[in-house]
């Protein structure tokens, strides 16, 4: 994942030592977590970021030149000369031009971090939005991330809905002392929008059908994703709502229609209704409804006849997503 982070350390609103201690934390969050970094290698934001991040990737003897990115404009000086620094095409980043392109940095990046700032960081925003990238503006810290914040929530149905729950996008308004924990939610929530994991699966709870959920988990972990059943989730909240807001927030859906029942027509017709991928298995000889009859099924005969076939959808979905196999799983 490449995270653009934009904003300014020069004037924070609110708790300005937190702050810089934070936007270290950030970086070498991001570092550990194994992503990409990007600057706009131009203010006191972008070279606390840079400088926290090349001291990571050295402690982790990890190549800056190819995890810390940084653009300058093209008849500009850069304002830090660590990791790799690429010249735009372009002697400014306004909003002023004929055509809104955004710079290069937005359309790289796969989510775009904001922390504190004023009108330039909106600008910031603004492209971001235009690139169609994800916009995380952390509040705690006041200026325009926190407005920012405020009008990303504003379109969160919109936006984010499909991606996460509203509780973890609200990660972005706390108020903690504690950076570290706050870095880790940050980055937390931009991979959840960006390459979700879990995966909801739909099936009947009968006890015959316990290996079925046992395969998709197999399968799942192989990729990186975790399979999700309802009845094996601890929570006193109605379960309706869990089932979609599980749906809504998955990478993928995989249902399996051996039984037919009503709650496991009424859950596949919503996450058809989503959007989302979703994958069908069934026991050889199910006699599949009319509804169903002309969607590609996997058809199994046992549980690794089942994993195999599996296998070959979701990795086509993990690609889609930039997952890989897990090395060492068969």
């Amino acid at each position: 994942m490449k995270v653009l982070v934009v904003g300014s350390l020069k004037e924070v609103p609110s708790y300005p030592e937190l702050c810089q201690e934070f936007s270290e934390k950030l970086a070498a969050t991001l570092v550990d977590r194994g992503h990409t970094i990007m600057t706009g290698c131009r203010g006191s934001l972008d070279k606390a970021i840079a400088e926290a991040a090349a001291r990571r990737l050295a402690e982790k003897k990890l190549d800056a030149r190819k995890l810390l990115v940084s653009y300058r404009l093209i008849d500009e000086e850069p304002g830090h000369r660590l990791g790799s620094i690429r010249v735009s095409s372009r002697t400014d980043w306004e909003l002023s031009h004929p055509t809104l392109d955004p710079p290069e940095q937005f359309i790289e990046a796969d989510v775009i971090l904001f922390v504190a700032g004023k009108g330039g960081t909106y600008i910031g925003a603004n492209w971001a939005r235009i690139a169609g990238k994800p916009v995380l503006g952390i509040a705690q810290f006041g200026g325009a991330a926190a407005e920012i914040f405020r009008r990303e929530r504003e379109d969160f149905d919109e936006r984010y809905a499909q991606l996460v729950s509203l509780d973890n996008f609200d990660l972005l308004n706390q108020d903690t002392l504690d950076m570290a924990a706050l870095a880790r939610d940050v980055v937390s929530l931009a991979e959840m929008i960006v390459a979700p994991t879990a995966v909801f699966t739909i099936m009947s709870f009968k006890e015959e059908l316990f290996d079925v959920f046992a395969s998709y988990d197999t399968v799942c972990k192989e990729y990186g994703f975790t399979a999700v059943r309802t009845d094996q989730v601890e929570s006193i909240s109605r379960i309706v709502p869990r089932i979609l807001e599980g749906i809504k927030t998955s990478a993928f859906v995989i249902a399996d229609v051996t039984e037919v029942s009503p709650n496991v027509f009424y859950e596949l017709g919503y996450a058809q209704g989503t959007g989302k991928p979703v994958i069908l298995t069934a026991k050889k000889g199910t006699d599949l409804p009319f509804d169903i009859n002309d969607v590609p099924v996997i058809f199994w005969v046992n549980q690794e006849n089942l994993k195999t076939q599996l296998r070959k959808r979701v990795m086509h979905i993990a690609d889609q997503f930039g997952h890989s196999r897990v090395a060492g799983l068969q």
